[in-house]
C-alpha cells in the first residue's frame, strides 16, 4: 500500500511539473501588423521605428504598438541604411553616396551629400561621429557634431569583405567574410587601430555587444558568445544553437533574442557560460530584421511585405 501511494505521489509530482512553465520563460503574441508595397529590409530605432523598404523610408510609431501611425518618405527610395543625429538623417545608398536631410522640414530638406568610394553596407552614429561600413573600403569615420557639415576623419581597412558593424564604448566591432571579427579603437581617430581579432566558424553576420560579451550570429550554426575583455584575442564562451539560420541578435537584461529564418528565438542568460532556451514565436514567412522596444515589444520585418509587432510576456 505504501509503495502504491509513493508511486502515485511521484507520478503526480512529475505530471504537475511538466505542465508548469519553466522559470524565466517568455511568451510572444502577435498584436499588430503594418503592410507595405515592398519587403521591409531594416529597422532603425530613434524617436520612432524607421523601416527601410525598396520604396523608401517609413516612420512607424512606437509609443502605442496597438495604435500604429505610419509616415512615408518617398524621397529616400533605394535606401541602403539610415542613421540619425538631432533632427538630421543620414541616408546611405549602395553607390557610395550619403545624403544628409533635415527632418524638421516638411517635406524633408536635403542639406548636403557625402561621396564615399565603394559599396556602403551600413551607417551608424555614436557620440557625434558617423561610422560608415564600406564593403570594400572598410570603416570610414566622419565628425557630424555639426550635423549638416560632416568632416572626414579617417579610414581603417578591414580584412576580407565587411558585412556587419556595432559601435559602443569607443570600439567598433566589424564582421566580415571568412568568419572574421575586427575590433577597432575608434577613440583614437588618428590611427583607428585594430586592437583585437577573432576568426572561427562559417559565416559571420552583424555582431551585438552587451557589456563584456559580443554575440556573433553565424547562420546555420547559431550564435557565438565571446568574452571581449580578452584582447587582442576574444575568448569563446558559449554557442547558442538556433533552429536554422541565425542572422541577428539583440540582448535585453538577461535575455538574448535571435532571428532564425522563420522564428524569433529567446535564450535566458542564467550565468557565466550558462544559457537556456526561454521561448520562441514561429512565422509563416521568412523574417529578416527585428527591433526590441523597451523589452516589451518586438518589431519584425517579414518577407510577406509586413512589419509584425509582437508583445512579450515574461513568466518568472
Amino acid at each position: 500500500m505504501k509503495k502504491t501511494l509513493f508511486a502515485l505521489l511521484v507520478i503526480y509530482i512529475f505530471s504537475t511539473s511538466i505542465n508548469q512553465p519553466f522559470s524565466n520563460q517568455v511568451y510572444l503574441t502577435l498584436i499588430n501588423e503594418v503592410s507595405f508595397t515592398s519587403e521591409p529590409r531594416d529597422i532603425i530605432l530613434y524617436d520612432n521605428a524607421y523601416v527601410i523598404t525598396n520604396d523608401g523610408l517609413f516612420s512607424i510609431s512606437i509609443s502605442d504598438p496597438y495604435k500604429i501611425t505610419k509616415s512615408e518618405y518617398k524621397e529616400l527610395s533605394g535606401l541602403k541604411s539610415m542613421a540619425f543625429i538631432g533632427h538630421y538623417g543620414y541616408a546611405a545608398y549602395g553607390n557610395g553616396k550619403i545624403e544628409v536631410y533635415d527632418f524638421s522640414k516638411s517635406p524633408i530638406l536635403k542639406r548636403t551629400t557625402i561621396n564615399t568610394s565603394g559599396y556602403i553596407k551600413k551607417v551608424t552614429i555614436f557620440n557625434g561621429y558617423l561610422y560608415v561600413l564600406n564593403e570594400t573600403a572598410g570603416l570610414q569615420v566622419y565628425d557630424v557634431n555639426i550635423a549638416d557639415f560632416p568632416v572626414y576623419k579617417n579610414t581603417q581597412i578591414i580584412p576580407y569583405s565587411a558585412s556587419g558593424m556595432f559601435v559602443t564604448n569607443n570600439k567598433a566591432y566589424i564582421t566580415s567574410s571568412y568568419s572574421h571579427l575586427s575590433i577597432i579603437d575608434v577613440g583614437d581617430l588618428s590611427k583607428l587601430p585594430i586592437i583585437g581579432t577573432y576568426t572561427s566558424g562559417t559565416k559571420f553576420y552583424e555582431p551585438y555587444v552587451d557589456g563584456t560579451l559580443a554575440y556573433v550570429p553565424q547562420g546555420s550554426t547559431g550564435v557565438q558568445v565571446l568574452d571581449i575583455t580578452k584582447l587582442p584575442t576574444p575568448e569563446w564562451q558559449y554557442n547558442l544553437y538556433a533552429r536554422k539560420n541565425a542572422q541577428q541578435v539583440i540582448t535585453s537584461n538577461y535575455y538574448v533574442w535571435v532571428t532564425d529564418e522563420k522564428s524569433i528565438e529567446s535564450f535566458f542568460n542564467k550565468g557565466p557560460k550558462s544559457y537556456y532556451f526561454a521561448g520562441n514565436y514561429k512565422f509563416k514567412d521568412k523574417i529578416t530584421r527585428m527591433a526590441l522596444i523597451e523589452g516589451k515589444y518586438i518589431y519584425v520585418c517579414s518577407t510577406d511585405k509586413t512589419l509584425k509587432i509582437l508583445k512579450i510576456d515574461y513568466k518568472y
